[in-house]
């Protein structure tokens, strides 16, 4: 076993083993070109599809990065969701491969880096996030990169993992805030272990900061001039959706990496314990506080799992150095119970199966198990499919019935826009709409950019799940042309109304609502 001091460099003489970390690279990105398809776009993705059409440095609800690669996918790979999906799933390998490449700098070898790499590779959430047109993808990825150069640095002292720490860092701002967490929690853990004598000379932390500052300055630019609306999106959510449910945070950290929270586990208990890992302890402090504080800001699972390759890549060392007093035979069992479990899981997370196969698939599972963790929506209620399945079906056929609705001939005048404050519905009637579709606003998220300040318009669709009744004063006429009916979707409900003639107190609302994210 190779040990190596945090003040020596590391020796030309150790081959790093490119090959073998590369092989799980490839096997993380052949896995996912099963199912790249699925069932077709989901929610989030339409939303930065069409984001992404023009390259912004900012978005009052996100940061730009992911629709950066949504442009940039359109360019290389064509208008098709296969090819949206391809730079997802070239990141997700990517992250693989750090991974190892963390595990190696650690001091595993081969057996560490096949434990750390499949347990990654093999986790339900990480098979869930790595192939959707998401931030949470590059944040894995951005997360891990960093991680990856801090302990680079701490091993070698090389000047270039410092510039690798601020292109990571500076790029994982611009993909989603949340990686500023990281680097706070591994501040508070380095002054509580008293490493700040480590710290690099500030000389050398002057041009990996210049470096840092001139990626980052056309974001900060955009947000100046609008007057900081990640700000005020940020205190919008913290009022409407701050929910904390701890049972339910927890029943996610230990299940949804399926037998690879053996691994993971592993990884942080020994970070904090083992005399070989002893200079990393500051690491399992700020593990422990991502997840405290994750667990009190929000409870969701995605929101940090760009933690965990670090603790995959230091459990892999860990069961090494365990299992290398047992025979083969117990090492490939080990790893193979990795692979079991995912095959199990997989058409949990990914869509393999036909929507009629996988509600069979689930309600077995639900049978035989009595898990039904899977089938929970963020509103409580549980469906037939999981969440993030269900929000990949029936865009197509919403579109068609809106369109229908809209040409529906009326004494009263012909609608001009279509008004919905659910950004994903927005998102669908723009991409799947044809020239004769009303114009479609929205006052929420993004594409409020794209909507008037004002609703001035005689005629409009409205789609709300609110009921005749509680929209009746919304204008002086209002219709109910159509309900959505969809098994699958959560747009199961939803209402189509004209409305002619909008009231006062339905424009103000609009104008209201459009000022919780910019100014007017």
């Amino acid at each position: 076993m190779v040990s190596i001091s945090s003040n020596q460099e590391l020796s030309p003489s150790i081959r790093l083993p490119h090959l073998f970390i590369i092989f799980f690279g490839i096997l993380k990105f052949l896995i996912h070109l099963i199912a790249l398809k699925g069932y077709g776009y989901h929610a989030d993705e339409i939303y930065y599809v069409e984001l992404g059409k023009e390259w912004n440095w900012g978005f009052p609800d996100i940061s730009p990065f992911v629709t950066w690669m949504a442009y940039i996918s359109r360019l290389f790979f064509g208008s098709t969701l296969i090819g949206y999906r391809m730079l997802p799933c070239l990141f997700s390998a990517a992250t693989v491969v750090m991974t190892g490449y963390i595990t190696y700098f650690l001091g595993g070898r081969r057996l560490a880096i096949t434990i750390a790499c499949s347990a990654i590779i093999c986790s339900p959430a990480f098979l869930a996030t790595s192939y959707l047109l998401q931030p949470a993808v590059f944040d894995e990825f951005f997360w891990t990169l960093l991680s990856f150069a801090l302990i680079a640095y701490h091993k070698s002292r090389k000047t270039s993992f410092l510039w690798l720490m601020a292109v990571a860092l500076a790029f994982g701002i611009l993909n989603k805030y949340s990686i500023l967490l990281l680097v706070f929690t591994i501040f508070i853990g380095w002054l509580i272990c008293k490493q700040i004598t480590s710290a690099p000379h500030w000389k050398k932390l002057l041009f990996p900061a210049i470096i840092f500052l001139l990626i980052l300055t056309p974001h900060l630019a955009w947000q100046i001039e609008q007057s900081f609306p990640i700000f005020k999106f940020t205190t919008h959510v913290a009022k409407t959706n701050f929910d904390i449910d701890l049972g339910d945070y927890f029943l996610q950290l230990f299940f949804f990496h399926g037998a690879a929270v053996a691994v993971w586990s592993a990884g942080l208990i020994f970070l904090m314990t083992n005399r070989k890992s002893k200079e990393y302890v500051f690491l399992s402090i700020a593990s422990l506080m991502v997840i405290a504080l994750l667990s009190v800001l929000k409870g969701k699972l995605y929101y940090g799992l760009g933690l965990f390759p670090l603790l995959f890549a230091a459990g892999g060392y860990c069961w090494e150095l365990m299992l290398n007093r047992f025979r083969i035979t117990h090492k490939v069992i080990f790893v193979g119970m990795l692979y079991v479990f995912a095959l199990f899981s997989f058409p949990i997370v990914v869509p393999i199966f036909s929507v009629t196969n996988n509600k069979f698939y689930m309600s077995e599972m639900v049978r035989l198990t009595g898990f039904s963790r899977p089938l929970r929506y963020e509103d409580g209620s549980y469906g037939k499919l999981p969440q993030f399945f269900a929000d990949m079906t029936d865009w197509e056929y919403l579109t068609v019935k809106v369109q229908n609705a809209s040409k529906q001939p009326s004494q009263l005048g012909k609608a001009k826009v279509i008004l919905t404050d659910d950004y994903a519905i927005a998102g669908a009637l723009k991409h799947y709409g044809n020239k004769e579709l009303p114009f479609v606003i929205s006052v929420k998220n993004s594409f409020l950019s794209q909507s008037p300040k004002n609703l001035d318009q005689h005629t409009i669709i409205y789609l709300t799940k609110s009921s005749v009744p509680s929209i009746r004063g919304a204008a002086g006429n209002v219709t109910l042309i159509d309900t959505i009916r969809s098994k699958n979707s959560h747009i199961n409900g939803l209402c189509i109304y004209r409305l002619s003639f909008p009231s006062k107190a339905f424009k103000q609302q609009y104008v209201e609502d459009r000022l919780i994210f910019v100014e007017n």
